[in-house]
Order: structure tokens, then C-alpha cells, then sequence
């Protein structure tokens, strides 16, 4: 009866609709399997993301299938928008060309699972692909309106002669990234907080080593629970210490650091699906394709700490290099297209600059606004010259779209400690944690230079509070961060890292020793 009733109340809207839904292709709500139906019928097929957010309906599943928009369940409700298409129940065997959508069934749910959509139209076989997922057979439910429509934004099709089971592997590694991700990252973090602790440039580079294993699963397509929980593990454990005994230069710390940048970068650009599907990637439920704000906090790591080590050996245009590659590895449409690791980056880095630097006055001024205005130009010349994404639809809103954007993610952000316990409860033990590092940081009598990583990376930490959406995500990813990189530049046997006239590219490292302090 609820099935029906909600249905009945979106025919009945529809019925006040726009009148464009009168030239679109059909659209029926199919239940059950509609794989093998449609396949037989000649068309493509995908998996549907039914919403966005923690949680979806039946309700919240057909108002966004209609008006071609989702809304995360954080915010409650559903858009007052008119709606753009209308649907039927199918009976009976429709003649092409059609589209088929199974949706859930009944009220409130996990938004964990995905439904099977078929477009039965000239120009579609094998599987979906879509613009706002940019991973081929994975579908969003507001892809359907402008399919029907025929309008920007449509599905497009590419050949699979095994779309069924090629669909399956996807849903399958979608649940296993998901069951793999907090494990992974819960454990690889208490092991770097423990190399930190006993030896921190073990640590430092344990935590490029994780992240490179979880690229490297990823390429790989692994993604099942325990060789992904062993492998992220065992880089951190083992890898951290071996890369200590082997990197005993501040240049080849930092050439490791940015590779690891420069790794994700291509990773990106050639198959951006791979480090979607990573255990570290979107939960696939309302970001999809990109960098997860998870990811994006980790990548500080290597981001910032390259461009110190290497402006240690290298000098200022190093430091460049690194920011430049950061910057567009994070924010570049085609690659981790995030608008709040733009401004993230855009904060850390002139911060860190400005500190190593110890500029003041008119020169710090300059460096400042030169540092804005190359991060404007560039996410400029990006959302011109590249395909769309939530970073250019903000853009071309202008300021005030801008404005807007950023108050809904922190209204977003509100909205997931007050309604989920479990994100509260991480907010309420990592933030104070942070904060109290932090304070301990700013009252320490070690020099500028020693400092200026880590208060960087706490100034990213609070910068993507407020810009991002996943408290969660960015306080346990950065306090793991920032207690490693604390570590390797405040312990005791770490040199002063201001470059001196007789240094050079190769010489000892100003790290710990290679081998552990002993206790």
C-alpha cells in the first residue's frame, strides 16, 4: 500500500508537471531483475545510486527520479522543484524505446545498495556511463531525467558482450571497498602513530607507504576485506621502517613524498575509476568519482611534507613544483576535481611558505595575494578547459553561488554530527585531541622553521572543517597526519631545516638517524 500511495502522489504532481515530460522517452518502475530483459531487448545496463546521503526511501527515490536532482537525506525532505518526467509501473512488455529503473522498496534505509536501470534505445548496448559518476556501469538516479529528455547530461553506453557479470564484479567491489575502508584505515593509523612515536621518520614514510598500497590495490582491483586490511597494514608496518633505512637524504625524502602526489595524479588521469574503487576513495553513495575528503586529507602528507624536504636541497622553486602538482592533482577537473581541497591547498601552502620564509609586512601581503590569485587562475583555466563537475558548476555561479556552496557543506557537516552517533562521538574525541596538540605546538620553543609543517597541516585541518562535508573523515585521517608529522619535526635529534649555504642536494638527511632511538 505504501509502495502504491507514493507512486500515486507522483503521478498526481506530474500531472501539474512541465510539459516537456509529454516528449520523453518512457520510463517505467520495474521490481525484480530487469537485467536479462533488457540485455534481451538490446539495450545498456547499470547499476542506479538511488540518492545521496546516508540514507534513502522509496519516497526520496521517486522525487528525484522525476526531477532529475537528488538531495542528501541529511537535510530531510525532498525538493519542492516541479517535476521533469513522468513514470508508470511496467505491465506487460513495453515496445522500445524505453528506460527501466528498479528503485527501493518501503521508507527509511541504508543508502548501501545499488539498483539495476536499463535504456532500451538506438544508440545503447552494454553497460552505462555516466558524466556525474565517471565510472562506466555506475548510474546516479538524476541521470535519468535528462536520459528521457534527451537533454545535456544523458547517459551514454559502451560495449560489454558480459555486461551482466561485469556488473556484478562492480557491485561487489563497491561492498567490499565499503567493509574495508574504516578497518583499513583504523589500523594502518595506529600503526603510524606508534611509528611515530618510536621512530618518526619511519612513520613519515610508513604513511606514504600506505597510501601507495592503497593505489596500488586499487590498480590492481583487489579490493576484498583481508588482503586489503593485510597489505595497507603490512605497507605501513614494514614498509615505513625499510624506506627509513633506504631514503638517508632530505632529497630522496622528498622526491618520495611528491612521487607519491605524482603517482595519484596519473592514477587519475588515466583510469580516475581506480582511485574511485580504492579502499580510501567516495563511499560511492553521494561523491563518486575524484578524491573522498578522506583521501584528500591523507595526500596533505606527502603534499606538504615534499615541499619542504625538497625545498631543503632544492630552494623555492621546488617548493613550487609541489604546490603546482598538489594543487592539480586535488582540485583538477580531470583528476581529484574537490572544491574544498583547492582551498585547502590554497591556505597550507602560502602558510607554509610564509613561515619558512618568515615574512612579514609588504612582502607578506604580496605573497599572499599572489598565491590567491594563481589558485583563482588556475581553478579558472581548469573549469574552462575541462569537463564539468561540481567545481566549475560552482565557479560559473558566480560569488554568490560560491557563497552558497560553501554554506551547505558546512550545514551538511552540522547535519552529520547532530543526526549520525557515531561521527559525533569521533568529532567529540579527535578534535579536542587535536586542539590540545595544536596549543602544545604554538607554546613550543623549537624554531619557526621546525614548526611550520605542522601548524601547515593543522591550519589544513581547520581550513577543511569548514569547507568540507566529512568531519569524521578529515579529523581521523588528520590527526593521524599531524601526529606524524609533529613527530619528525619536533623530536630531538631532527636538525634545524632552514637550508644553510653549504648544504646540497644528497646530503644527510635532517631527519632521525635510520635506525630507531633506542629507549
Amino acid at each position: 500500500m505504501a509502495r502504491a500511495a507514493a507512486l500515486a502522489l507522483v503521478l498526481f504532481a506530474l500531472l501539474t508537471g512541465d510539459a516537456r515530460a509529454a516528449d520523453q522517452l518512457p520510463v517505467y518502475v520495474v521490481e525484480g531483475q530487469l537485467m536479462e530483459f533488457a540485455g534481451g531487448a538490446g539495450g545498456a545496463v547499470g547499476l542506479l545510486v538511488p540518492g545521496a546521503g546516508p540514507e534513502t526511501s522509496r519516497e526520496q527515490a521517486l522525487a528525484s527520479l522525476v526531477r532529475g536532482e537528488v538531495r542528501n537525506s541529511l537535510r530531510g525532505g525532498t525538493s519542492e522543484d516541479p517535476p521533469l518526467i513522468s513514470v508508470d509501473e511496467l505491465s506487460g512488455a513495453p515496445e522500445p524505446p524505453y528506460i527501466l529503473v528498479s528503485v527501493p522498496q518501503g521508507g527509511k534505509q541504508s543508502n548501501d545498495r545499488r539498483y539495476q536501470v536499463a535504456v532500451v534505445a538506438p544508440g545503447y548496448e552494454g553497460i552505462l556511463v555516466s558524466d556525474s559518476t565517471r565510472i562506466p556501469g555506475l548510474v546516479s538516479i538524476a541521470d535519468i531525467a535528462p536520459t528521457a529528455l534527451g537533454e545535456d547530461g544523458a547517459l551514454g553506453s559502451t560495449a560489454d558482450a558480459h555486461a551482466a557479470a561485469t556488473l556484478r564484479d562492480l557491485d561487489k567491489r563497491i561492498d567490499e571497498h565499503n567493509d574495508s575502508r574504516v578497518p583499513a584505515g583504523l589500523f594502518a593509523g595506529l600503526i603510524l602513530i606508534a611509528l611515530a612515536i618510536l621512530w618518526p621518520k619511519a612513520g613519515l614514510l610508513g604513511f606514504g607507504a600506505a597510501l601507495l598500497a592503497n593505489l596500488a590495490l586499487a590498480l590492481a582491483e583487489v579490493s576484498s576485506f583481508w588482503p586489503t586490511v593485510l597489505v595497507i597494514c603490512l605497507a605501513a608496518a614494514a614498509g615505513g621502517p625499510l624506506l627509513a633505512l633506504a631514503l638517508r637524504s632530505d632529497l630522496a625524502v622528498g622526491l618520495f613524498l611528491a612521487g607519491i602526489v605524482a603517482a595519484y595524479l596519473v592514477a587519475l588521469g588515466s583510469d580516475g575509476s581506480a582511485v574511485a574503487l580504492s579502499s580510501f576513495g567516495p563511499s560511492q553513495n553521494s561523491r563518486f568519482y575524484g578524491l573522498s575528503n578522506f583521501l584528500e586529507t591523507m595526500l596533505l602528507v606527502p603534499a606538504l611534507g615534499g615541499a619542504v624536504f625538497l625545498w631543503r636541497r632544492l630552494g623555492w622553486l621546488a617548493f613550487t613544483g609541489v604546490a603546482l602538482l598538489s594543487f592539480v592533482t586535488v582540485a583538477g577537473n580531470r583528476f581529484g576535481a574537490d572544491g574544498g581541497g583547492a582551498i585547502v591547498l590554497a591556505v597550507a601552502f602560502p602558510l607554509l611558505a610564509i613561515l619558512l620564509a618568515r615574512l612579514r609586512g609588504r612582502r607578506l601581503a604580496v605573497a599572499v595575494g599572489t598565491a590567491v590569485a594563481v589558485a583563482v587562475g588556475l581553478l579558472v583555466l581548469d573549469a574552462v578547459t575541462g569537463p564539468e563537475s561540481h567545481v566549475s558548476r560552482a565557479l560559473d555561479s558566480g560569488p554568490s553561488g560560491l557563497a552558497a556552496d560553501l554554506r551547505d557543506r558546512v550545514e551538511l557537516s552540522w547535519d552529520r554530527i547532530a543526526q549520525q552517533a557515531g561521527i559525533a562521538a569521533v568529532v567529540a574525541v579527535c578534535l579536542p585531541v587535536l586542539v590540545l596538540l595544536v596549543i602544545r605546538l604554538l607554546r613550543s620553543d623549537a624554531p619557526l622553521e621546525r614548526r611550520a609543517l605542522p601548524l601547515a597541516y593543522a591550519a589544513a585541518l581547520a581550513t577543511s572543517l569548514v569547507v568540507n562535508d566529512s568531519p569524521n573523515d578529515v579529523l581521523t585521517a588528520g590527526l593521524v597526519g599531524y601526529v606524524v608529522v609533529e613527530a619528525v619535526m619536533l623530536r630531538d635529534r631532527c636538525a634545524a631545516l632552514s637550508p644553510s649555504p653549504g648544504s646540497s642536494p644528497g646530503s644527510p638527511s635532517s631527519l632521525p638517524a635510520a635506525a630507531p632511538p633506542r629507549s
